[in-house]
């Protein structure tokens, strides 16, 4: 079965990108999925029906200053039209994801703030379902989940440090396990639609 799984984001400074590859990659570990990886920045007329075709959608931004992006949130502003189009979205599976330069740096609030998001559009929210790890006096950093972080993925880059130096591998890693999950939701729930009976027709007058 084919399922159709978008990856959007918006990155300045090359972390959140890393993280979106990663999560990418980690959908593709599915078989079936076609994975398009879309930065918000290349979002052109041509693009936008990717999504609207897509079975399932993750998100993710920066957490700047306690939320999403400016980028990000511009990209919301901009979805009124499917919004308004009689939830053009609704049913589809969504997930999110964030880096942000320190440990907590208010990383839930934007997480919250994308299935918010995807809750206005009537879409179904899918978070990670991963222990957290780092929090034992066994734990390190290289534990899967090692923010602690269930509502998506949580990565942390050093602010004085590009991307090639961060997110960490283990954040990395975090986020294959998120696309991954998304991918193996949206399988079923697909299979599932396509289970669903045909509703029955009135009877002839």
């Amino acid at each position: 079965m084919q399922l159709r799984v978008a990856v959007l984001f918006h990155s300045g400074y090359g972390h959140t990108a890393k993280q979106a590859e990663a999560v990418a990659a980690g959908a593709r570990q599915v078989a079936g999925a076609e994975v398009d990886l879309i930065s918000i920045p290349d979002l052109t007329e041509e693009t936008w029906p990717v999504l609207d075709a897509a079975d399932a959608i993750i998100f993710g931004s920066p957490t700047y200053m306690s939320g999403a992006s400016a980028v990000f949130r511009g990209f919301v502003e901009a979805t009124s039209a499917r919004w308004a189009d009689n939830l053009r979205w609704r049913d589809k599976i969504a997930a999110g994801f964030t880096n942000s330069g320190s440990m907590s740096g208010d990383k839930l609030n934007t997480l919250t703030e994308l299935a918010l998001f995807a809750a206005q559009h009537g879409m179904i929210w899918v978070g990670l379902a991963a222990f957290s790890g780092w929090n034992t006096s066994t734990g390190t950093i290289d534990d899967v989940n090692r923010l602690g972080s269930w509502l998506g993925a949580m990565a942390q880059s050093n602010n004085d440090q590009g991307p090639e130096f961060g997110p960490c591998p283990s954040d990395l890693r975090t986020a294959e396990a998120l696309g991954r999950r998304v991918a193996e939701v949206t399988l079923r729930h697909t299979r599932g639609r396509l289970a669903e009976p045909e509703p029955a027709q009135p009877a002839a007058a």
